[in-house]
């Protein structure tokens, strides 16, 4: 009993040094004047092998409505660093793409 409970003792310090680690990866782009606030679209990319493969195509330039200003935001947010913790053993990352309006 007491060593499954320094296990999930381990894993909970782990998840907790981990979280504040998954803002540090955010790229923005701005195109044009960047956005003019009149929304916002969001899809999320599915890579293979710990992103040797991407598995499904983020097409950023389908959500902008043909618009000529905008800002494209890529990061490791919380949600994806849970949808990896629970993919971990199929080897599956992910990464949120938004696109600013």
């Amino acid at each position: 009993m007491k060593s499954s409970t320094r296990q999930l003792a381990r894993i909970l310090v782990l998840i907790l040094f981990a979280m504040p680690m998954t803002s540090c990866l955010v790229n923005e782009h701005r195109v044009g004047g960047g956005p003019n606030g009149i929304g916002s679209e969001s899809i999320r990319q599915y890579y293979l092998f710990f992103g040797l493969y991407r598995i499904n195509e983020a097409d950023s330039q389908r959500l902008t409505r043909d618009l000529t200003s905008y800002e494209v935001v890529t990061e490791f947010s919380f949600s994806d660093f849970i949808l990896t913790t629970l993919l971990f053993p199929l080897t599956v990352t992910t990464r949120s793409v938004t696109v600013n309006l």
